[in-house]
């Protein structure tokens, strides 16, 4: 969920609760402010009502026009003065109604008389209801407008921050890219773009540094790389040396030819990262190099024992020639070093897609992350481990996407443009 999202849905739910809790308060509030009032009343009638027992001889027909709000019973003793509130049978509206009364006792003539003053709360509580209702209907609708009003600032107000967060999305530390952004009003957010600009240059510049120095390292390590294996041709050629000095020549000249290979494709990695092959305008087509790579590896496929079906149009994408040569070199190898003895190899070359079906055995980490360098199912000691990060730096380059999946026996590597 989005953070502006978030903010909103908690900004509901405590307006909810705010607007629930503040309309009962209000409610009880304004329905004890009517009952003291209905008090004050019941208190002045009934003084005037005890004024004027207390002055007459005998007791009227009626006292003070007060007709049925005013009863009066003969009790043998007095009780205490008590309010209540309770339903009474209203003959005018032929219903029970609410009514508050004030009952207490008054001596007239020497009995005693039980005074019930009654006052009807039902128009009381209609008036309470509709405050109450429209009071509740403004402070939500001012409630509502708030919000919206909030939700639009909000999404206004924080443009800025999604933009840098899209940039930084994009973001290709392989371009050498430095973000700039345009001037903000609001100071933090123009202090994050600064701070994001100041960050990817120091990056950029670090990547440059750690490739040139890759780079050199490699182009030195070249030259001691091919004396040493040319001295080691050398030594071969000498027949004084014994076969126990042959055999630790021979692991010192496989080692040495590791070492040129690995040194060679770091090499290439780092050139291709540099973006020292640029890519032309026209397509380059897939179809002859991948018949001329399966060529190439005739003798190893037939040493596997490996049945080959090719698939392919005369199409490809645009990229540089040479990276093409080694993103089909490098698939067909995988295919070829990677398969189970006699197994397949299917090829299909398409408009827009290469794919390189072969079987294998199973692998037991995600497919993916045999892209990284020097990763490796197993220990197949003639891999170095970076001829799919080659393949898929080549890809990634060229603006192409390099998938793997497995489908029980097979594996796919499937390169899209």
């Amino acid at each position: 969920m989005k953070l502006l999202e978030r903010i909103l849905k908690y900004q509901i739910i405590t307006s909810l609760c705010v607007l629930t809790l503040g309309a009962i308060l209000f409610y009880f509030s304004v329905n004890y402010l009517i009952n003291q009032e209905v008090n004050k009343e019941l208190m002045h009638s009934r003084t005037k009502v005890s004024w004027q027992l207390r002055h007459i001889d005998e007791l009227p027909v009626y006292i003070l026009q007060l007709g049925d709000s005013l009863q009066l019973e003969p009790v043998r003793s007095p009780g205490h003065t008590v309010l209540v509130e309770r339903k009474l049978f209203n003959q005018f509206e032929n219903e029970y109604q609410p009514y508050r009364q004030l009952i207490f006792y008054e001596r007239v003539e020497g009995t005693w008389y039980r005074v019930t003053i009654s006052k009807l709360l039902a128009q009381r509580r209609q008036l309470l209801e509709a405050v109450v209702m429209t009071v509740t209907f403004i402070v939500a609708l001012l409630l509502i407008s708030l919000l919206i009003l909030n939700s639009w600032l909000s999404r206004r107000l924080w443009r800025p921050f999604y933009k840098t967060l899209r940039a930084l999305d994009s973001y290709q530390l392989e371009k050498h890219e430095v973000l700039t952004f345009s001037r903000q009003h609001t100071i933090e957010f123009e202090q994050l773009n600064q701070s994001v600009t100041q960050f990817t240059d120091r990056l950029a510049a670090t990547y440059q540094n750690l490739k040139e120095f890759t780079e050199n390292a490699s182009h030195e390590i070249q030259t001691p790389l091919a004396v040493i294996l040319s001295k080691i041709e050398g030594l071969f050629q000498d027949e004084s040396l014994k076969e126990s000095q042959l055999v630790a020549l021979s692991e010192i000249s496989e080692a040495a030819n590791r070492l040129a290979r690995l040194n060679q494709a770091l090499l290439l990695l780092t050139k291709i990262e540099n973006r020292q092959f640029l890519a032309g305008t026209e397509p380059i087509d897939l179809a002859p190099i991948i018949n001329r790579k399966l060529r190439d590896l005739e003798d190893l496929i037939e040493q596997r024992g490996i049945t080959v079906k090719t698939s392919a149009e005369a199409t490809g994408p645009v990229m540089h020639p040479a990276l093409a040569e080694v993103l089909v070199n490098n698939l067909l190898t995988n295919a070829i070093r990677y398969n189970i003895q006699g197994g397949t190899i299917e090829v299909t070359l398409t408009a827009g897609k290469l794919i390189v079906r072969n079987t294998g055995t199973p692998i037991h980490i995600d497919p993916e992350l045999l892209f990284e360098r020097f990763r490796k199912e197993g220990t197949h000691s003639a891999s170095l481990g970076l001829g799919l990060a080659l393949a898929k730096t080549i890809c990634q380059v060229n603006g192409q996407t390099l998938t793997y999946k497995t489908d029980g026996p097979w594996h796919i590597l499937t390169v899209d443009w």
